[in-house]
């Protein structure tokens, strides 16, 4: 019965018929693992979003929000209190000159799509990102790059609309985000980012269309693609820990392969024998499975090198 009153009170805050229950969330998943919300509800507008903190405050409801549904794992059979799928999307210039365009981008847009618009208008800054998943809100939040060259997802940021805790909106500068290696501070503040405005250079279409092109058949070559994974599981190790530890690299994935568990496998989940920081799910990946494989993966590296290995996806 108080589940019943729940989802009535949910509904009518954010819409009958609008909440679901025991919602499978395997199709938003990247990793696809067979994790079921509690509650679920697909946020389509900022309105949408800014409501989500009523839920916060009233209900004392746990809240989860999913984006793409890439860099996490959800290790749970059941995901309790609200899952919500950020699907507001909103592309707008906001202004424009000769050189440059001022870019609002809503924090549900797609990056696929976000890359393919700005590489075909001749906008710089996104084409690197060219076969990463996600929204535009996770990759600020995660704080989002490309290492060849070297490409932050908030490079050409000016500004993000944000909403905090109490439903009250602000507009904040790039530098209150502290943005660093797989960081920003929203990870602290579990902010919500309604839109993120940002100051492109305009470049030649073919140019952009070129970097595009190769950042994405770097993909294709170096890591797994077209299957069932969640990205680069570990952070690489910083260069001060490379140095102590006499390394070749920072690279999670040397780590990895060089403790020998390129295709090692607990039940349905194998390291890749392509690129050993990704984790692959080969169908019917159990979450215990994958939590006993992280733990191994973590305790030979540790073993061998001495290098206490930190996730990069986050884990529910």
């Amino acid at each position: 019965m108080l589940n019943n009153k729940l989802l009535k009170n949910l509904e009518k805050l954010l819409g009958a018929g609008r909440v679901e229950r025991n919602k499978n969330l395997f199709q938003y998943l990247t990793l696809r693992t067979k994790t079921v919300a509690e509650y679920f509800f697909d946020a389509k507008t900022r309105e949408d979003l800014i409501k989500i903190t009523t839920v916060r405050q009233e209900y004392n409801l746990p809240v989860f929000f999913l984006g793409g549904g890439s860099n996490l794992a959800l290790v749970k059979n059941i995901l309790n209190g609200l899952v919500v799928k950020n699907s507001y999307q909103k592309f707008e210039v906001i202004s424009e000159d000769d050189n440059f365009v001022e870019l609002l981008v809503s924090s549900g847009y797609p990056v696929s799509r976000l890359v393919q618009q700005t590489v075909e208008k001749g906008y710089e800054g996104f084409e690197y990102q060219k076969g990463l998943p996600g929204t535009v809100g996770g990759a600020i939040y995660m704080n989002s790059k490309w290492t060849r060259p070297v490409s932050y997802f908030s490079d050409s940021l000016i500004n993000v609309n944000i909403v905090d805790a109490k439903g009250a909106e602000r507009n904040e500068k790039k530098s209150y985000f502290q943005f660093a290696y797989d960081f920003s501070i929203l990870q602290k503040t579990k902010e919500i980012v309604l839109e993120a405005v940002f100051r492109i250079k305009k470049v030649s279409p073919d140019v952009l269309a070129k970097r595009a092109k190769e950042a994405f058949e770097y993909r294709l070559k170096t890591q797994p693609f077209g299957v069932a994974t969640s990205g680069c599981f570990f952070r690489n190790i910083p260069e001060k820990i490379k140095k102590e530890k006499n390394l070749p690299t920072t690279s999670a994935g040397y780590l990895v392969d060089k403790a020998g568990l390129k295709g090692y496998t607990v039940g349905d989940f194998i390291v890749s024998e392509k690129h050993a920081n990704f984790i692959l799910n080969k169908g019917n990946g159990k979450p215990e499975d994958l939590v006993k494989l992280v733990s191994i993966i973590k305790s030979k590296v540790k073993e061998k090198f001495g290098v206490e290995l930190k996730e990069e996806v986050i884990i529910i």
